[in-house]
């Protein structure tokens, strides 16, 4: 597997420090400012793109002006990104409240959402198949696929292998998962086999306090078993996609979270190159 990392405004310069070799770039830049400006940067450092991100492209949105621009962004980035060496473009999980992942709305939990989100995303599929691109779905715990059931319900609509899901166990974790997180690990890893887009690596933790407030930590500083998670999803990773390290806050944190990640594998006794 391959590793490749996110860490803000740091994240060019990390990665070539710790000979990480992949890093994200989104989709909107890369219609703005075309192929050869986005790469520019990081074939300096010697980098590869590793995700294509278009979180914003949210089809349940009630919003419909934000995701006509939002669509036309998607529909331009899927010709191009072959040409960038990458073949995932990162999409949302459908959420009926137009801010994508900050909250939620009781009718992303229905069947309905599912079908909705299936015909909405039915074009862009279709030319995500003529240029032999991948969309990968981010399941997403207040979105309408928050499972690994839910994604394949989702596939089985639309019916083509260019749907994928990024594997992200953390994404999906409620007070229990934080708490013994090792069984949403295995089902989120195991269900998804077969349709793994990208691999996404971060941490959930719990703040103190009177009501349940959950937030993104550092590696290492939470619950998962980063080895469980590895060597479960390891057999499952296409040989083009990536295993991605995200959300990093400081050059400080990626040099800690990588070789916290690189000594998982090892334990694992998987290859994270």
């Amino acid at each position: 597997m391959r590793l490749g990392i996110e860490a803000g405004k740091d994240t060019l310069d990390v990665a070539a420090e710790l000979e990480v070799k992949g890093v994200p770039i989104s989709a909107g830049l890369l219609v703005k400012d075309g192929v050869d400006a986005v790469l520019a940067p990081l074939q300096e450092r010697g980098l590869a793109v590793c995700q294509i991100g278009s979180t914003g492209f949210n089809p349940l949105s009630d919003d419909a002006d934000a995701q006509r621009a939002q669509a036309g962004v998607l529909r331009q980035a899927i010709p191009l990104a072959r040409e960038t060496g990458c073949r995932y473009i990162t999409i949302g999980p459908g959420n009926h409240h137009p801010s994508g992942f900050a909250h939620y709305d009781a009718r992303n939990f229905t069947d309905d959402a599912i079908a909705q989100m299936a015909e909405a995303i039915k074009p862009m599929i279709e030319l995500a198949e003529k240029h032999d691109v991948c969309l990968s779905v981010e399941p997403y715990l207040k979105g309408a696929i928050n499972s690994a059931e839910r994604f394949k319900a989702l596939h089985a609509r639309v019916g083509s292998d260019a749907l994928r899901a990024n594997v992200d166990p953390s994404s999906l974790y409620d007070f229990w998962d934080v708490v013994d997180p090792a069984a949403k690990v295995a089902a989120t890893c195991t269900g998804l086999a077969g349709h793994v887009g990208i691999v996404h690596l971060k941490e959930i933790g719990i703040d103190p306090g009177v009501h349940i407030k959950m937030g993104l930590k550092p590696i290492g500083e939470g619950t998962t078993d980063w080895a469980q998670l590895l060597k479960l999803v390891a057999p499952h990773v296409p040989d083009d996609s990536w295993v991605l390290l995200e959300h990093v806050l400081s050059a400080e944190e990626a040099r800690v979270s990588v070789e916290r990640i690189r000594a998982a594998a090892r334990e694992a006794g998987v290859s994270l190159t």
